[in-house]
């Protein structure tokens, strides 16, 4: 999985708002949804990005809450 470090710094912190970064074309259900990508929303979106923002591109989800717990603490360990 290849995350731009500034990326990294801000999703987990509470500091970037989903779908704001440039150079990416995110659904419009993404750009319009206001979330500020922290644990708990970030959570959310591994489990069922479908269902947390409806419309939106991303499909692939995880099912297994160690799993998301795991991204989770990589991209804060990588974001130090």
């Amino acid at each position: 999985m290849r995350v731009e470090r500034s990326y990294q710094n801000s999703i987990c912190t509470g500091k970037r708002r989903a779908g704001s970064l440039p150079d990416y074309s995110y659904s419009d259900a993404l750009k319009s949804s206001n979330i500020v990508w922290n644990e708990e929303t970030l959570d959310k979106w591994l489990t069922d990005p479908q269902a947390f923002v409806p419309g939106t591109k991303m499909f692939f989800h995880l099912d297994n809450a160690q799993d998301r717990a795991g991204v989770i603490a990589y991209l804060k360990e990588r974001a130090k």
